[in-house]
C-alpha cells in the first residue's frame, strides 16, 4: 500500500472514530433531563459544545492534511466553517455546503458564548432549539462526510 493511500485510510479512520463519538453526544443529548434548572442548563450546554468541538476536529484534520494548514488569523474557527465549503482545484471538492455551514455556525457560535458568559446567563430557548436540531444537523453532517470520505477513498485508489 502506498503512503498517500495510508494517510487517506488514516484519515478517514479519524472521521470515522469522531462520528461515532459524535453519535454518543446525540444519544446523551436525548437522554438528558429537561433544563429546569441551571444545572441541567449547563449540562446540555456541555454536550452541544461537545458537538461542535467534534465536528471542528474533523474539519481541524481535513485541513491539516489536504489545505495546507489550519487558518491563522484571530478569527480562525468562523473561517475554518468556511474553508470546508470551498471546492479547492486540483485538492478536494467542498466537504459541506452553505446551507449546512450556516447551521454549524450557529452551533460554533454557542460554543463561544458557553465559554464566554456565566452559565446562568444561557439562553435556554436558544439551547433547547439547538439540542431539537441536534439530531438532524448530525445526519446532515454525517451524510456530507460519508460522500467526502468515498471521494477521498476513491482519489486514494486511482493513485
Amino acid at each position: 500500500m502506498k503512503r498517500e493511500e495510508v494517510l487517506v485510510r488514516r484519515l478517514v479512520a479519524e472521521i470515522q472514530g469522531e462520528l461515532a463519538a459524535l453519535h454518543q453526544l446525540k444519544q446523551e443529548i436525548a437522554a438528558a433531563p429537561p433544563p429546569e434548572d441551571s444545572y441541567a442548563l449547563r449540562a446540555r450546554g456541555s454536550i452541544l459544545h461537545d458537538f461542535y468541538n467534534g465536528v471542528e476536529r474533523i474539519f481541524v484534520r481535513i485541513a491539516r492534511e489536504l489545505n495546507g494548514g489550519v487558518p491563522q488569523d484571530v478569527q480562525w474557527h468562523r473561517q475554518l466553517v468556511k474553508d470546508m465549503t470551498l471546492a479547492i482545484p486540483e485538492v478536494r471538492p467542498p466537504v459541506i455546503d452553505a446551507a449546512l455551514a450556516r447551521v454549524l455556525d450557529e452551533y460554533r457560535h454557542f460554543r463561544y458564548l458557553l465559554r464566554h458568559v456565566h452559565g446562568f446567563a444561557l439562553d435556554s430557548e436558544r439551547l433547547h432549539s439547538l439540542a431539537t436540531r441536534l439530531p438532524e444537523t448530525l445526519a446532515a453532517v454525517e451524510g456530507r462526510l460519508e460522500a467526502f470520505t468515498a471521494w477521498l477513498l476513491g482519489t486514494a485508489a486511482e493513485h
